[in-house]
């Protein structure tokens, strides 16, 4: 059976780093989990994601500068919630920061 890797970020920003990870993803013929794929769905973001994340073999976390959409009644983004989850449900993670002292282009105004 494939693995499902779910990839966690903010999407702005960290378009590239998120490709990137699609890639190696399917390189290793796992099947990356990614909200570009199921936008389509009737359910809000939060309701897949936990889905999504439920089903996975291995969480993908990678954090930069953005806090990231915050859905309604909620005080965390998404990003931050789709970790927490991850880890309550004892998923391999695998957690990548961006270094605070690292050159970063993008506008976050």
């Amino acid at each position: 059976m494939t693995k499902k890797v779910f990839i966690s970020s903010t999407c702005v920003d960290l378009k590239d780093y998120r490709q990137t990870a699609i890639e190696v993803v399917n390189r290793y013929k796992y099947t990356p989990l990614v909200m570009e794929f199921f936008l389509s769905q009737p359910d809000e973001p939060e309701v897949v994601c936990e889905k999504e994340i439920k089903e996975c073999d291995i969480f993908v976390g990678i954090y930069a500068h953005r806090f990231g959409y915050t859905p309604k009644q909620s005080k965390k983004s998404i990003t931050q919630l789709e970790y927490e989850l991850a880890t309550n449900e004892k998923k391999d993670c695998l957690c990548f920061l961006i270094d605070d002292k690292a050159n970063w282009p993008f506008n976050l105004n």
